[in-house]
C-alpha cells in the first residue's frame, strides 16, 4: 500500500503531465477506455481472447469513435456484435447435444469426445467441444421450452439492439461532422 508521502508525490507528478503529444499518441490514448473496458470477463469458457481482441480492434477502427459518448455506443456495439457471433455455435451445440442424446443416451459423453470425420456424409458433429458445451448449457437453461425458439428470440433482440446502437452512433457522428463545418 502506498504511503501518504508517495500519494502526494504522485499527485504532484500527475499535475506536470501534459498527456500525449503526437497525433498517433492522442489517437491511441483516446482508445484506452475501450481497450481496457472490454476484458475477458465478457468471454465464455473456451472462447479465444485473441479472436475477441481482433474483433474489438477492427470494430473500433471501422467505427472511429471520438469522445466518451461515441465510445460508450461503440462499446455496446462491440458487446452485442460479439454476442451475436456466438449464436451459430450455440445453435450447432444444441442440435449436436440433441443428436447425441437420442443416438447414444448412456454413451453420449464418450461419443461426443471421440467422433472423427472421415468422409463427407457421416454424422455431422462439431468436433469443437466448446460449441457442444455452450449448446448444452443453453438448452439446459431453456429447461423444457424450445431452446432454438428461445435462441432465435434472443438473436432478434440482439439484432435490434445492434442496429439501434449503429443508428445512434451514425447520428452522433453526423452531428459532430456538421458542427465541424
Amino acid at each position: 500500500m502506498a504511503t501518504i508521502k508517495q500519494i502526494n508525490a504522485n499527485k504532484r507528478n500527475a499535475l506536470l503531465s501534459k498527456g500525449p503529444k503526437t497525433d498517433l499518441g492522442k489517437l491511441n490514448s483516446s482508445k484506452n477506455s475501450l481497450k481496457h473496458g472490454l476484458t475477458a470477463k465478457q468471454l465464455v469458457i473456451g472462447e479465444n481472447i485473441k479472436e475477441f481482441e481482433q474483433y474489438r480492434d477492427l470494430m473500433i477502427e471501422a467505427l472511429k469513435p471520438e469522445g466518451i459518448l461515441e465510445e460508450q455506443v461503440v462499446f455496446k456495439i462491440i458487446d452485442v456484435g460479439f454476442r451475436l457471433r456466438r449464436i451459430g455455435g450455440i445453435e450447432a451445440g444444441i442440435y449436436n447435444q440433441e443428436i447425441l442424446h437420442h443416438e447414444a443416451d448412456e454413451y453420449k459423453n464418450k461419443i461426443a469426445e471421440k467422433i472423427v470425420f472421415k468422409e463427407e456424409g457421416e454424422l455431422v458433429q462439431s468436433s469443437d467441444r466448446s460449441i457442444n458445451l455452450k449448446g448444452l448449457a443453453f438448452a439446459r437453461d431453456s429447461k423444457y421450452g424450445s431452446a432454438i425458439l428461445k435462441l432465435n428470440t434472443i438473436e432478434d433482440k440482439l439484432m435490434n439492439k445492434y442496429y439501434r446502437q449503429l443508428d445512434i452512433l451514425k447520428m452522433m457522428q453526423e452531428e459532430r461532422y456538421d458542427l465541424a463545418k
